[in-house]
């Protein structure tokens, strides 16, 4: 069951402080000693061809392979089908590849490397940040328009920070796309686990499995669309996120790079807000218009700057969600205003309020029950209104408790089920 989110807020809290403090977080508890087979080798290598043209399988050729990363972190593993689901392949690790064989005598094995994260993966778990990126890429010639990459996941994130910031991630561009999607959302911590994609998850907090990992994926596919009978450009990218201290690995599939792909394209239902503050008006602003951000950041909107506050949020169209109406109102100028709300009678309302024009639906949102609790696999959306403070109505959307606290203290009215929830957003 995954953590509450204010336990996890606290975790993360006492944890950070503790960091500073000490320089290292969360020390781990050593297991009983097993006696067991091992997987049958895993070797270091940073020999970015050689990596690469282990995958190629049928209908592909591979080639201009490249790393990033620490020497350490990418290697090769063999006679694993037991314990991995693949016999042979390639692995990336996060820390080093040799700390992910088995027994599992700890449940927080990890080496920081002290590197960058990456900022591709960074758009996939913000407002977090990545560290110690590993990254294997290469140009992929296909004999058909779709491909095929088999992978799993795995981290010692699990299952103790399971719905916290420390949701290490997996991805796969295929020309700037990312095609590591289950169910639309992406590889991770928080959107694989016991509670969410449960039969996707193999849960090795008791060693079943023999590798240090505490949990991993069953084997997942990546099916992305490509440009038949030329290079199209794959990206392996895995990244702690918070802290660079527990691992994570993507072991890869010797030959499970293939063409065509088999079922339906692994695409993403999310997309990404981004806010931004307005110091003259004392208004913030949301939007996930890819023209408005852009706009927003090169200052043909005069005035505005990233708060370096983001969630996700569902396209639209997204089954078992809500769709959000936006409105616009100038009504009280020099300043104007918009408003999100992903609740149909709500929406009806405003229409009919002659100070607030309807926009569109721009996105879609996942509703709480009646005391703010959010489905698994999303966290709970705050919203607060300023009362007119500013000499105009502005409404805040968050999922940084913190932040919404603070916003209390200062005056902002909760909006929303239980203590403020007006939506539910995926991780």
């Amino acid at each position: 069951m995954r953590t509450p989110i204010a336990a996890c807020l606290c975790a993360f809290l006492c944890l950070a402080a503790h960091a500073e403090a000490t320089g290292r977080v969360r020390a781990g508890v050593e297991k009983a000693p097993k006696v067991m087979a091992r997987i049958g080798s895993i070797n270091a290598s940073s020999d970015a061809a050689q990596l690469a043209s282990l995958l190629a399988g049928p209908g592909v050729t591979i080639s201009n392979a490249r790393l990033i990363g620490d020497t350490e972190a990418t290697g090769t593993f063999v006679n694993a089908q037991a314990d991995v689901g693949f016999a042979n392949g390639v692995v990336l690790s996060t820390g080093r590849v040799t700390d992910l064989d088995g027994p599992n005598r700890f449940d927080s094995t990890g080496h920081d490397f002290d590197r960058a994260g990456d900022a591709a993966l960074d758009a996939l778990v913000a407002p977090g940040r990545t560290q110690d990126a590993v990254i294997l890429e290469f140009d992929v010639t296909p004999t058909s328009g779709t491909i095929a990459i088999s992978y799993v996941f795995g981290s010692e994130e699990y299952n103790e920070f399971v719905g916290t910031p420390f949701n290490d991630v997996a991805a796969i561009f295929v020309n700037g796309v990312n095609c590591a999607n289950v169910g639309g959302l992406p590889v991770s911590v928080n959107t694989i686990n016991a509670g969410i994609n449960a039969e996707l998850f193999v849960d090795n907090a008791l060693g079943t499995r023999d590798t240090e990992l505490d949990g991993l994926t069953r084997p997942l596919e990546c099916v992305a669309a490509v440009n038949a009978g030329g290079p199209n450009r794959v990206r392996i990218a895995l990244a702690d996120t918070s802290d660079g201290i527990y691992d994570a690995a993507v072991f890869l599939q010797a030959g499970g790079v293939r063409s065509p792909g088999s079922g339906p394209l692994t695409t993403s239902v999310l997309a990404k807000v981004v806010e931004y503050y307005h110091a003259e008006f004392d208004h913030y602003f949301i939007t996930a218009s890819v023209d408005e951000i852009t706009k927003l950041d090169n200052g043909t909107f005069v005035g505005w700057a990233r708060t370096g506050q983001a969630f996700n949020v569902f396209i639209n169209g997204t089954p078992g969600t809500s769709a959000v109406c936006r409105f616009f109102s100038t009504s009280f100028a020099p300043k104007s205003s918009h408003f999100y709300t992903p609740f149909a009678p709500e929406c009806t309302s405003v229409k009919t309020n002659p100070n607030w024009q309807f926009e569109d639906t721009v996105f879609n949102m996942a509703l709480p029950d009646a005391v703010g609790t959010c489905p698994a696999g999303t966290q709970p959306l705050f919203r607060v209104y300023n009362d007119g403070m500013s000499g105009a109505p502005n409404h805040r959307y968050m999922t940084d408790r913190n932040e919404f606290d603070l916003m209390r203290e200062l005056g902002w009215k909760p909006e929303g089920a239980g203590v403020g929830v007006i939506a539910c957003v995926p991780y």
